[in-house]
């Protein structure tokens, strides 16, 4: 967390696995954008998906690949590696 928030590489609309936000955060927003829009004569419309098994599709090499070119710390990396590595291994 330390690395991409330092170098700014989370989108400011994420509320899972950063500090001090969560799903209440994520729904307020959403609350706040629908009502915005609303008193503008907007059409607000929200889809939703339950992604179930993320990692199931997810190209390790891609990812760790951009991880080294985002300079991402040897450590985070190796522990990257061995994660997808488990579960890949398990799948």
């Amino acid at each position: 967390m330390h690395h991409a928030n330092t170098n700014n590489l989370l989108n400011r609309n994420q509320y899972g696995f950063t500090p001090q936000t969560g799903t209440i955060d994520a729904a307020m927003a959403i609350n706040d954008f629908v009502e915005v829009s609303l008193e503008v004569g907007r059409i607000a419309v929200l889809v939703t998906l339950e992604v179930r098994g993320a990692f199931d599709a997810a190209r390790v090499p891609a990812i760790l690949k951009t991880l080294k070119e985002l300079n991402c710390p040897r450590k985070l990396y190796n522990l990257s590696k061995y994660y997808f590595h488990q579960i890949t291994a398990t799948s």
